[in-house]
């Protein structure tokens, strides 16, 4: 079985573990030999990535120094970049999909390239579209998708929610849509990292811990202004926001602006996130829109309360009506503040019961989980 994977990243996204997690899957559960993987590494985003495995290669798309090297964050900045990498790919992905027979090519970012030129590659090769969260359907990615949807072989989504939603707007043939929980969970190496611990002084009970790009997406603000009344009920808590991104120094504004600075800690990017997560009292998320919530499955994963927003993306479908965590109403102050009350005076037998489902919750998504649905559909 011969596989290349098309997911070029501007910045690191929770797709970008999915990716690394797919191909593990593929060199911890495969048997020997029978599959080789091309993942394209269009302008050395994926430089920095080892696999170890002789089955694995990455294929250097475009030799342009300044892609790599140019800042692409902020809004206008990173569409200019994706463009520019659309065009520039064009002729070396065609040159790519013409010079070998490969079974499958998986799609997961910026997929209207790969998608569009199949139209113009004699080959039998089966695209499967991977979808990450709750996709935007504007009305351009909604007709570009049912145009082309005889090129897409099969859909991948992340949650049932996903596939409801692109089976009401008749997007694609229902029979080409499957639900494969993300490939996130990897215990050997959860359990290795949590107890790794060099800054003692942030794990704790009263550590209220939130992670995510320092974004409008992740919603920081409503967050700090929300942890502001928390302190309310509770006076000893600390947040710890773990993350990076171009809203750093709006957010630092807002925390001193709220005079809750001692209480307030920003951890910046960390590769371990599973030491802060570690006995935490709780992770916290406020965002207004998600992809995957891959810290949230490390909480649950990790024996973490979780409490979220329900936007679109899955969670409500892994919460299920608080029976394993708490779910606030995006964006509504009442709301979370009603959810951390219940929370903080949940019943000790009862809080121990949400945790052990969300714990059972999380082994579906495990990376053999998910190799073991895959090939269903691979081999269908």
């Amino acid at each position: 079985m011969n596989i290349l994977i098309w997911a070029p990243f501007i910045q690191k996204v929770g797709t970008t573990s999915n990716v690394q997690n797919l191909i593990s899957s593929f060199i911890k559960f495969s048997k020997k030999d029978n599959f080789k993987i091309d993942l394209i590494n269009v302008f050395g985003e994926w430089d920095n990535y080892e696999f170890r495995d002789i089955r694995v290669n990455k294929i250097k798309l475009l030799n342009f120094k300044f892609l790599k090297e140019s800042k692409k964050n902020g809004f206008l900045r990173s569409r200019i970049y994706t463009i520019l990498i659309i065009i520039l790919s064009i002729f070396p992905l065609i040159k790519i999909l013409n010079k070998k027979k490969y079974d499958f090519l998986f799609a997961h970012l910026i997929t209207s390239l790969p998608i569009f030129l199949l139209n113009f590659i004699n080959k039998d090769i089966k695209l499967i579209l991977n979808i990450a969260g709750f996709p935007k359907l504007t009305l351009l990615r909604s007709f570009f998708w049912k145009l082309n949807q005889k090129k897409i072989y099969n859909i991948i989504c992340p949650s049932q929610e996903t596939k409801n939603l692109l089976k009401e707007k008749n997007i694609f043939n229902e029979k080409k849509l499957f639900v494969i929980k993300d490939p996130h969970i990897s215990a050997r190496g959860i359990v290795k990292k949590k107890n790794y611990v060099d800054d003692e002084k942030y794990i704790s009970k009263n550590k209220i811990i939130s992670i995510g790009r320092l974004t409008k997406q992740k919603n920081y603000i409503f967050l700090l202004e929300a942890f502001k009344k928390i302190l309310g009920l509770k006076k000893d808590l600390e947040l710890i926001i773990i993350g990076d991104g171009e809203q750093k120094k709006i957010i630092e504004k807002k925390i001193h602006d709220l005079g809750i600075s001692s209480h307030v800690t920003l951890k910046g990017y960390q590769k371990n996130v599973y030491k802060y997560l570690n006995k935490s009292l709780c992770y916290f998320s406020t965002s207004l829109w998600e992809g995957p919530d891959l810290a949230m499955l490390d909480a649950a994963f990790l024996n973490v309360p979780i409490i979220c927003s329900d936007c679109k993306s899955g969670r409500k479908e892994f919460i299920e009506n608080n029976k394993r965590g708490y779910i606030f109403e995006t964006n509504n102050m009442n709301s979370l503040i009603d959810a951390f009350k219940k929370f903080f005076d949940e019943d000790e037998v009862k809080l121990k019961r949400i945790i052990i489902e969300s714990k059972k919750e999380v082994k579906n998504f495990t990376q053999f989980r998910f190799y073991l649905n895959l090939m269903k559909i691979l081999k269908n």
